[in-house]
C-alpha cells in the first residue's frame, strides 16, 4: 500500500567500515545483482551522478553531453561528459517526507542560449500542507555550469499528505511543458481527498500542459478558458491519476505516455488523450478500487483503459512501482527495438519494452520475463546524446546506459575495498565484476602508487605517509575486450568510530510515540563531533510481502521523531551515517518495531470487508494508527444489505486502533430483517425474534415467538405463523412441505387462513378444522370445486398415505379426495362415500374412484365410477339410496341403458346366491352364474 518510488531492498544497513565509493551499495548493504536476461548484444554501463545511493531522483543531458542531476534531499549536481568532474550547483530547501523532495528535472529545448532548466520539488512548510512548486532556474557559469539563479515559480499547489507530489516535467519543442502531479492524498487509508484527481478545478492527480514562460495554460487544452488562461482548468490536459511517475511525449503517436503507480493491486502505463479520465481513485487499472468504489464521489465514474497493466508481486505479478519510460529514437539498437517504449519497475529491477502504433494501440506487448532483470532501481528514463536509453538507478546513485554491440560485449568491472589504516594495507575484491557473454575474466589492479597486482582479489600495503590515491581495476574477457573502474583509496585513513544509543530491540512503538536516539562519532584524522546523517525508512509488510518507503533525511547528532502511521504492519528502520573528510563512512541501524494488534471484521452473513483498500477481513495494525474500513453495500449472498457497524461508524469510515485487538462487526439486514423491520403487520403476526437467523446460501430462516420467516432467492421472503406454522413444523418444516410461496393469507370466504409452499403443497386452517396440509393433484381436484368455498369445505386431515400403500387421500368437511398413480385424484362424498367405505374403501372390490360424483343422465340420481376389476360404480337416487354395482352384473346393466333401462336404479349391492351372485334393481334383478358365466336380467 502506498508504494513510493524511493524504496530499495530492506535497509538493514550494517556498519560499513572503509568501503570506498568504488562500489556503491544498494540499501541492504549487499552488491546489486548483475543484469540478466538481456537480449544478445545488449549491455549496461554506469557513470556517476554526483548523488548518493537512495537519493538520486532525476537527470537530464545538456547539449555538450554533460549531465545535470537531482537528489531527493535538494542537491542539484553537474557531471562532466566523461564523468571525471562532479560539481554541486545548488542545495535547494526541500521537505523529504516519504515521496517528497526534489523530484523533477527538465532542460529547456533552447538551453544552449537560455541556460534554463525546470525543477519540481516539495518545499518546507506546515505538515500536511507542504507547498509543491515547479520553478524555472537559470544555470550560471561558462563553459561549465557552476550554480543556479533567478528562480521563477511557474506552478504551485500543496501536498495534504507526504506522498504523490509534483512528479514529472517534460519539455516540448515549442517551449511548453508537460507536467504530472500526484493526488497528494494519504495512501495509508481511504482518503476522500483522492477524489480531487477527478476535479478539473484542482491541479492534483492531473497531467497539465502549461507554457514554460509563465505557467499559464496552453491554447488547445481541453478545458482552456481564453478569459482565464491562468486558471487550473485551462492547464488541465487529463485527469484521474494517483502517482503519475514519469511521462514522455511519443512523437509518433502525438501524445504523452506515463506510468501511474498503483495502490494495492495494479501498475499501469497510460496513453494520455485530451480531456480523458484515467479513473483513480474509483479505478485501479481496469477494476474498481476497494475502499473507494463505494464512495458517493465514485458513483457513475468511468475509466480510460491503460495501454498495459500488471499485478503486484503479492498477487503473482512482476512488480510494485511502475516507472514511466521513454521511446527509443536512435539507430544503434536492432530494428525490433526502434520506436519501442522502454519502461521499468524500480522495486523489482525489471525493464520492459513494447511497441505502440501511431494510432495508439499496442502492436507488441511487454516481454513476459522482461527486457532485462537485475537492472537496479530505475526512477527516470531518457535518451542519451547518441540515442541510447539511459536511466537513473536510485539504488546505487548512478546513471545507467543500455548499449548494443553486434559482437562480443565488454565486461563490467566492479571493485570493493577494505582498509587497515594501522598497516596501510588495502584489500581489493573484484568478484562482483561480470561479463554478459559469460566469458572468463582476468583481473589487473593498478594500486595508484606505481604498483600493480592480478587476480580476483589482491592485497597491497602502502608506504608511510601515503595520502589519497586513485586505484583502477581492469577486467579482460577471453576475446580481449576490457572494462575498467577507478576509485579512491585512502590507506592511512581511519574509518570514523560511531556510537549509536538507540531504543532496545524489544521496544515497541505506538503511532505518535517519540523515537529518541543519539549518534556520536570520532575520527583519528578529523577529531570528534562528526555530524551524523540520518535516514528513516518505513518498512511496510502485508503478510510475506514487504516494501520500503525511504522518508525524512537530516543531519545532526540527535534523532527525535514520532513513530509514523504508515498503515498495517510497518516498522521504522533508522540509519545514522558519519563520513570523514576522506569520504570513508560508518553506518549503524536500529529498528523501531510497531506495537501490533489484530483487526478483524466479522458478520453474521458472508461478507468480505475492506481494510486500508484491500479486500480482507483480518489485518495486523499498529496501536494508534488510523485505519480505513468499509463493508460492501450488499453481502456475498447478493441480497443482504449493510445495516451498521458495531462502532457506530458509516459503511466506509476511518477508525483509530486502540490498545487491544479489535473486532468490528458489520450487521447486515438480510431480506428477512428488511421485511421484518419494514412491515408492522408482519411483526405483529410473527412476534419477536426467538433465535438467530440460520440456514445457508440457498435458504435462510429465523424463528420468532409466533412463527418463522423464510427467504430464498426464487421465493423471496414469506412468513408462516400461528396454527399453520405449528402444522408446518410438525410436518418437517421446509424439508417436508417446502418453502412458503406466500405469507399467511385469508381464504376468500373469510373464515380461514392458508399458506402455499414450494413442494406443491398448501396448509389450510379454519376454526372448525384446524390446520391441515393439502397438495399435489388432490389440491388441484379440490380447487376445481372452489376450494374451501365449494361443497368439500376445508380439509379435515393432512394428505395421508392410503392403507394399501399405493395412493393418497385428504378428507374434507364435505367429502374426500383420493388419488392413485393409475387413477389420478377424484372426490367422493355423501352417501356414495359412505357405501364405498362400507365396501372397504380403496382396498375393497371397488378400488379407487375414477370420477367425481356426477349427476346421472336422467337428472335424478348421482354416481361415482371406481377402478374395481371389471368395472365398478356406486349409484344413488332418492328412492334407492347409494348402492354399488360391479363386474359382469354392472356390464349387463350398462348394456341395458343404466338407470334409464327397465330395471331402474340398483336397490342392493351384489350378494351371493346359490351358484352365483345377484344385484337387485327397482324393477328387477340381474344374476351371474359362477359356473357358466351366464348373466340374466329379469323383471319382478
Amino acid at each position: 500500500m502506498g508504494r513510493t518510488v524511493w524504496g530499495a531492498a530492506a535497509l538493514s544497513l550494517l556498519a560499513v567500515v572503509g568501503v570506498t565509493a568504488a562500489m556503491i551499495l544498494p540499501g541492504d548493504g549487499s552488491a546489486q545483482a548483475a543484469p540478466s536476461g538481456l537480449p544478445p548484444g545488449f549491455a549496461v554501463t554506469s557513470q556517476p551522478s554526483g548523488q548518493a545511493g537512495l537519493d538520486l531522483t532525476s537527470f537530464a543531458s545538456l547539449p555538450d553531453g554533460s549531465t545535470i542531476t537531482t537528489g531527493k534531499g535538494g542537491k542539484v549536481a553537474w557531471v562532466s561528459a566523461d564523468g571525471t568532474q562532479i560539481r554541486t550547483l545548488a542545495t535547494l530547501p526541500v521537505t523529504t517526507q516519504q515521496d517528497l523532495g526534489l523530484v523533477g528535472l527538465a532542460v529547456a529545448p533552447d538551453y544552449a542560449t537560455s541556460k534554463r532548466i525546470y525543477l519540481s520539488r516539495a518545499m518546507p512548510g506546515p505538515a500536511n500542507n507542504w507547498p509543491l512548486r515547479l520553478s524555472r532556474f537559470t544555470v550560471t557559469g561558462s563553459p561549465d555550469p557552476t550554480g543556479l539563479t533567478g528562480e521563477v515559480t511557474l506552478l504551485e499547489t500543496t501536498a495534504t499528505s507526504d506522498v504523490h507530489g509534483l512528479t514529472g516535467v517534460e519539455p516540448a519543442a515549442d517551449g511548453t511543458l508537460w507536467v504530472s502531479v500526484g493526488d497528494a492524498a494519504d495512501f495509508r487509508v481511504t482518503d476522500p481527498n483522492a477524489l480531487r484527481a477527478l476535479d478539473v478545478n484542482d491541479p492534483r492527480g492531473k497531467v497539465l500542459h502549461i507554457k514554460g514562460t509563465d505557467g499559464t495554460g496552453v491554447v488547445g487544452n481541453p478545458f482552456y478558458n481564453a478569459g482565464a488562461p491562468g486558471s487550473t482548468p485551462s492547464k488541465v490536459y487529463a485527469m484521474g491519476f494517483r502517482s503519475p511517475f514519469r511521462l514522455t511525449f511519443d512523437a509518433a503517436v502525438g501524445a504523452p505516455v506515463l506510468g501511474d503507480v498503483g495502490w494495492n493491486t495494479t501498475e499501469e502505463v497510460d496513453l494520455i488523450r485530451p480531456g480523458a479520465s484515467y479513473g483513480w481513485p474509483c479505478f485501479e487499472g481496469n477494476v474498481t478500487t476497494p475502499g473507494y468504489r463505494d464512495l458517493a464521489g465514485c458513483a457513475g465514474k468511468t475509466n480510460t483503459a491503460p495501454l498495459t497493466s500488471y499485478q503486484h508481486t503479492n498477487l503473482g505479478g512482476p512488480g510494485n512501482s511502475v516507472i514511466g519510460g521513454v521511446v527509443y529514437t536512435g539507430t544503434n539498437y536492432p530494428a525490433a527495438y526502434r520506436g519501442a517504449y522502454f519502461y521499468g519497475d524500480y522495486s523489482t529491477s525489471v525493464l520492459w519494452t513494447m511497441q505502440i502504433a501511431a494510432n495508439g494501440t499496442v502492436t507488441r506487448g511487454p516481454e513476459a520475463a522482461g527486457f532485462g532483470q537485475g537492472m537496479g532501481g530505475p526512477v527516470k528514463f531518457d535518451s542519451g546524446p547518441n540515442g541510447d536509453i539511459v536511466y537513473a538507478d536510485i539504488y546505487d546513485g548512478t546513471i545507467k546506459r543500455i548499449t548494443y554491440t553486434s559482437g562480443n560485449r565488454a565486461p563490467t568491472a566492479i571493485a570493493t575495498t577494505t582498509t587497515d589504516p594501522a598497516t596501510r594495507t588495502v584489500s581489493f575484491d573484484g568478484s562482483e565484476s561480470y561479463d554478459l557473454d559469460a566469458d572468463a575474466l582476468t583481473y589487473k589492479w593498478t594500486f595508484g602508487d606505481g604498483a600493480t597486482g592480478t587476480g580476483v582479489t589482491a592485497t597491497h600495503s602502502y608506504p608511510v605517509g601515503t595520502g589519497t590515491l586513485t586505484a583502477t581495476l581492469t577486467v579482460t574477457d577471453a576475446l580481449g575486450k576490457t572494462g575498467s573502474t577507478s576509485f579512491t583509496v585512502a590507506p592511512s585513513n581511519n574509518a570514523p568510530q560511531l556510537t549509536l544509543n538507540a531504543p532496545a530491540p524489544t521496544t515497541e512503538f505506538k503511532v505518535g510515540d517519540l523515537i529518541n536516539a543519539t549518534a556520536t562519532a570520532t575520527d583519528v584524522e578529523d577529531g570528534a563531533n562528526l555530524p551524523a546523517h540520518w535516514l528513516t525508512v518505513a518498512v511496510h509488510c502485508r503478510g510475506d510481502f514487504c516494501h520500503d518507503h525511504p522518508g525524512e533525511q537530516f543531519t545532526g547528532n540527535n534523532y527525535s521523531r514520532v513513530f509514523d502511521d504508515h498503515g498495517d504492519d510497518t516498522k521504522q528502520r533508522i540509519t545514522a551515517t558519519v563520513t570523514d573528510s576522506a569520504g570513508v563512512s560508518t553506518s549503524k541501524t536500529f529498528t523501531a518495531e510497531p506495537d501490533l494488534r489484530n483487526l478483524t471484521i466479522a458478520s453474521a452473513v458472508p461478507v468480505t470487508g475492506t481494510i486500508n483498500g484491500v479486500d480482507r477481513n483480518t489485518a495486523l495494525v499498529t496501536v494508534g494508527a488510523k485505519v480505513s474500513v468499509s463493508a460492501p453495500a450488499v453481502a456475498t449472498d447478493g441480497v443482504s444489505t449493510f445495516g451498521s457497524w458495531s462502532d457506530g461508524g458509516a459503511r466506509a469510515h476511518d477508525m483509530t486502533v486502540g490498545t487491544g485487538d479489535v473486532t468490528l462487526t458489520a450487521t447486515y439486514l438480510t431480506p428477512i430483517d428488511q421485511r421484518y423491520n419494514s412491515d408492522a403487520a408482519l411483526r405483529a403476526a410473527v412476534g419477536t425474534p426467538a433465535a438467530p437467523e440460520t440456514g445457508d446460501a440457498g435458504v435462510r430462516w429465523r424463528d420468532y415467538t409466533n412463527g418463522r420467516i423464510y427467504w430464498s432467492q426464487p421465493t423471496g421472503v414469506h412468513v408462516v405463523t400461528g396454527a399453520i406454522w405449528q402444522k408446518f413444523m410438525a410436518l418437517g418444516a421446509h424439508a417436508g412441505v417446502g418453502l412458503p410461496l406466500t405469507d399467511e393469507l385469508a381464504t376468500p370466504n373469510g373464515a380461514g387462513k392458508y399458506n402455499k409452499f414450494t413442494n406443491d403443497k398448501s396448509i389450510y386452517w379454519s376454526p372448525a378444522t384446524g390446520a391441515q396440509q393439502v397438495g399435489g393433484r388432490i389440491f388441484y381436484r379440490w380447487g376445481t370445486f372452489g376450494y374451501e368455498a365449494g361443497f368439500l369445505g376445508y380439509p379435515t386431515t393432512d394428505e395421508r398415505a392410503a392403507p394399501d400403500g399405493i395412493g393418497r387421500y385428504t378428507m374434507f368437511q364435505g367429502g374426500s379426495v383420493y388419488w392413485s398413480p393409475a387413477t389420478d385424484a377424484w372426490e367422493v362424498h355423501g352417501a356414495i362415500r359412505d357405501v364405498w367405505g362400507l365396501n372397504g374403501w380403496e382396498a375393497g372390490p371397488l378400488g379407487y374412484p375414477t370420477t367425481n360424483e356426477n349427476v346421472t343422465p336422467d337428472g335424478v340420481g348421482r354416481y361415482n365410477h371406481f377402478a374395481g376389476s371389471g368395472g365398478s360404480s356406486i349409484y344413488w337416487s332418492p328412492r334407492t339410496g347409494a348402492q354399488p354395482v360391479r363386474g359382469a352384473i354392472r356390464a349387463r346393466w350398462v348394456a341395458l341403458g343404466w338407470e334409464r333401462s327397465y330395471l331402474g336404479y340398483p336397490t342392493s349391492g351384489e350378494f351371493a346366491i346359490p351358484g352365483g351372485r345377484r344385484s337387485n334393481f327397482e324393477h328387477g334383478y340381474i344374476t351371474w352364474n359362477a359356473a357358466t358365466g351366464q348373466v340374466i336380467d329379469r323383471r319382478y
